[in-house]
């Protein structure tokens, strides 16, 4: 991350080691949802929309992943479609996951010792950059 707030998505996926394409496909999703914005040109990249205190995990997860879908009965004819116990299930089960990562925000995560790891991770990579071109 640049001392302006912006990153790379580049810069990202090589920082925490993860496909940068995959990586670009969270962030439009991100960016649709108002969570982060983007700016294109040299000088672009993403930072957050919110404060990290308004940024509820569940409201994340679930706008990223959807609800409801863990069983998609409306793909093919399925004898039980009409009230089926195990549908109402796993509906439940994902509210009340998604209820579970809604009790942290994004600054519970970097109050936390798992924001003093991701910022070791982000401090290791920009001195190996700054290694590489000196």
């Amino acid at each position: 991350m640049r001392a302006d707030g912006w990153a790379t998505t580049p810069d990202i996926a090589r920082t925490f080691g993860i496909s940068a394409h995959h990586l670009h496909k969270a962030v439009q999703g991100l960016v649709r949802a108002g969570f982060v914005v983007a700016k294109q040109g040299r000088a672009g990249g993403v930072r957050l929309a919110r404060d990290p205190a308004a940024i509820r995990l569940g409201a994340v997860v679930a706008e990223l992943e959807g609800t409801g879908c863990l069983i998609d009965c409306g793909r093919g004819p399925c004898p039980l479609a009409e009230g089926c116990l195990i549908k109402h299930a796993l509906d439940a089960a994902e509210r009340g996951f998604i209820r579970e990562l809604d009790r942290f925000t994004l600054a519970d995560v970097m109050d936390h010792r798992t924001g003093a790891v991701l910022g070791g991770l982000i401090a290791a990579d920009r001195a190996r950059q700054e290694a590489s071109s000196a």
